[in-house]
């Protein structure tokens, strides 16, 4: 039987489909998806269409911040915590490890031990070190995330602790006459020192990232620099958690 994982993230669908051991990926906005992949069944329940995946027979799993929003009649619901241990489990082949996951609402960082998932930690409070405030950051920057990302040469000091205030605070760093390349260092490292907390108590075992912000290089390598350790970023580090939704 073909299997199907979700990630129903806040911007992003993220979907894998197993079928005889082969994982294809694709990935959707989130809103197109919902208008046009999910519709009612006859009991008025949410389902996801099958058109969707070319298999009436496929197996669905879904986890993700929209697993908490709807019911699908169609689809088992999982833990994004399980959901991302099974993931980089199949990724890795480890059983032991730690996995960060930097998404677009909250943080996570999960420690494995012996194949079981050990301990875990999340930020799901504020957005200051998520993929929304980075988003946020780089468009009163008027720049893109990834050009964001690139600049690491002497960070501005960016003291906010809330994304709101921070935001804030960039734009009078603007008016002060910062340099962009300045603010951008400054924004990876405030992302990776609100990191810190999460991290560092596990920060013994060998860490492995999942999420888009985690492979963004300011972000990585200011946390490298304060955990004095290397972060390894899985291969398909956004289709983690649908990946563990196939396992």
């Amino acid at each position: 039987m073909t299997k199907t994982g979700m990630d129903l993230g806040s911007r992003f669908v993220k979907i894998c489909i197993e079928n005889e051991g082969e994982l294809s990926f694709y990935k959707y906005d989130t809103i197109d998806f919902y208008k046009k992949y999910v519709s009612r069944d006859s009991s008025n329940q949410l389902k996801i269409e099958h058109s969707l995946l070319d298999n009436v027979n496929s197996k669905i799993t879904a986890t993700g911040y929209g697993r908490n929003l709807m019911n699908f009649s169609n689809a088992e619901v999982i833990s994004e915590i399980k959901a991302h241990f099974q993931g980089a489990r199949r990724q890795t082949g480890l059983d032991d490890f730690v996995l960060i996951d930097i998404g677009g609402q909250d943080s996570k960082v999960i420690k494995a031990s012996g194949g079981f998932i050990d301990d875990f930690v999340m930020n799901d409070k504020c957005a200051a070190s998520t993929g929304r405030f980075l988003e946020n950051a780089a468009n009163i920057l008027r720049i893109n995330i990834d050009e964001m990302a690139a600049y690491t040469e002497n960070p501005c000091k960016l003291s906010s602790t809330c994304a709101i205030f921070s935001e804030s605070e960039i734009v009078g760093k603007i008016a002060e006459g910062v340099s962009t390349e300045e603010i951008s260092a400054g924004v990876n490292l405030s992302v990776a020192r609100r990191l810190l907390p999460l991290v560092k108590r596990f920060s013994r075992y060998e860490i492995y990232g999942a999420g888009g912000v985690v492979s963004l290089n300011g972000v990585k390598y200011f946390l490298q620099e304060l955990l004095d350790k290397e972060i390894n970023v899985l291969e398909n580090y956004q289709y983690n958690a649908a990946i563990g939704c196939v396992v």
